[in-house]
């Protein structure tokens, strides 16, 4: 097993599972995991005290806020050597706040390029999000927000992983880790 060179960042729509799957191949290899929108709780908790999950964050905030905090939390991350893993929000590569070229002075970028109706289908299960539940019809609008961003992740990624169908996070991570190991550069 080869640590990668680079810190691997994912990126992809909202549940397609970027924290998970990067725990993972933090695990794999022995390495920290950073995810952005935790990132942002900690520091909305150092700000204001207060426990918050990232969706009362934003709704707390607005989207401006919620979204140079996402600017900063990017930034320091990118600054910091070593390898990791980190997890973007879902929205990060959409961000007007965050160019292109802080993205990619993160690390390693990967889009898992999951099937919107999959991730849909997650989402509803978890409850949906302020940016979802205020939609007139959630689905269209999240199908509306999965077109909108595909040229942003196609511009981050230097790999694009699809999925397709229903599979184990962790067969999903290995064959990450295994294309990474036997020659993706990162």
């Amino acid at each position: 097993m080869s640590i990668p060179t680079r810190p691997i960042i994912l990126a992809g729509i909202k549940h397609c599972g970027k924290s998970t799957i990067g725990q993972l191949l933090a695990r794999h290899w022995h390495a920290p995991f950073v995810d952005t929108d935790s990132e942002i709780e900690k520091e909305f908790h150092r700000q204001t005290g207060q426990h918050a999950k990232i969706r009362e964050i934003y709704l707390a905030v607005g989207e401006e806020k919620f979204r140079r905090a996402e600017e900063k939390v990017i930034g320091v991350l990118a600054d910091m050597p070593g390898f990791k893993v980190i997890a973007l929000g879902g929205g990060a590569v959409d961000n007007r706040f965050v160019d292109m070229e802080l993205l990619r002075k993160l690390g390693f970028g990967i889009w898992l390029d999951i099937a919107p109706e999959i991730a849909y289908a997650r989402i509803v299960r978890r409850g949906l999000p302020p940016f979802l539940a205020s939609a007139t019809d959630p689905q269209e609008e999240f199908q509306k927000i999965c077109k909108q961003r595909e040229a942003r992740f196609q511009l981050f990624a230097e790999l694009r992983f699809p999925i397709k169908q229903e599979i184990p996070a962790a067969e999903v991570a290995g064959k990450i880790a295994d294309l990474i190991e036997k020659g993706v550069k990162s």
